[in-house]
């Protein structure tokens, strides 16, 4: 027992000083920035490495990549009984240009790009189908506000996130639209209604998006700013940006 004991302790104080020695190295490569093997192995970046073969084995076990675009306000006079409240939820208006319009144009492109590039999609007006399951979902909107020079762009997933992917989903399609077209980021004036979005709202809904699949909503300007409004006009530009969100999160988690 007691050579039991000395050979644990030996074991013990030896892993304690490898651990120590490894964490010493990564912040020592985290300070000065060191290059090469040694950035790769304690660098403070996550890391996960895919064997191709297992990847495109779970891949063709999960079918093809799906995603639902959900045109903000769309029919939404036909919501279930479940929903009646948001029956008159139509969408903002300005200067005779209906919010609902930018959005079926914008998710109408996002479509045709995903597509083109083998994704299968599911445009979706207002009302989502009973526990929609998908690789992602997007609920596609525009904004207006009294105040003209009120501007940007603002999204939100579920609070408390629904699922561990969902960050990643908002982190990769915030940094596309933000790259694509250097919109300012709004993210002050996301609401509650955003954080407690119905489409998200599945311990409350039947009609509302599966638990284990990620949602994101978008708010992609307003029709009431002038600079936003000269966006909102062009689609083919956010839809550009939103595809190439929607790829790279895909792509992160080894989908595509």
């Amino acid at each position: 027992m007691r050579r039991f004991l000395g050979v644990s302790l030996l074991l013990s104080l030896a892993l304690w000083m490898v651990l120590g020695a490894a964490f010493a190295a990564r912040d020592y490569v985290v300070v000065h920035g060191v290059p090469g093997p040694l950035q790769l192995v304690f660098g403070d970046h996550v890391r996960v490495f895919r064997w191709r073969p297992l990847q495109q084995l779970a891949n063709r076990w999960r079918g093809p990549v799906r995603v639902g675009l959900q045109v903000g306000h769309l029919d939404a006079g036909d919501q279930p009984d479940e929903l009646e409240s948001l029956r008159v939820s139509t969408g903002a208006t300005w200067d005779g240009i209906d919010e609902v319009e930018v959005n079926l144009a914008i998710a109408s492109a996002l479509a045709e790009r995903l597509r083109e590039a083998g994704i299968v999609v599911d445009l979706l007006p207002a009302t989502v189908p009973p526990r929609y399951r998908a690789d992602l979902f997007l609920s596609i909107h525009v904004d207006a506000n009294a105040d003209e020079d009120r501007n940007g762009y603002k999204s939100a997933h579920f609070l408390p996130a629904r699922n561990p992917a969902e960050p990643l989903l908002k982190l990769k399609v915030d940094r596309a639209v933000f790259t694509a077209t250097r919109m300012r980021d709004d993210d002050r004036n996301v609401t509650g209604n955003m954080f407690r979005y119905y489409a998200f709202n599945n311990r409350h809904y039947r009609h509302a998006v599966h638990p284990r699949t990620p949602g994101l909503l978008v708010e992609l300007g307003y029709l009431s700013n002038r600079e936003d409004g000269r966006l909102l006009r062009s689609p083919e530009v956010l839809a550009a940006a939103l595809a190439r969100g929607v790829v790279d999160y895909l792509s992160e988690i080894g989908r595509l």
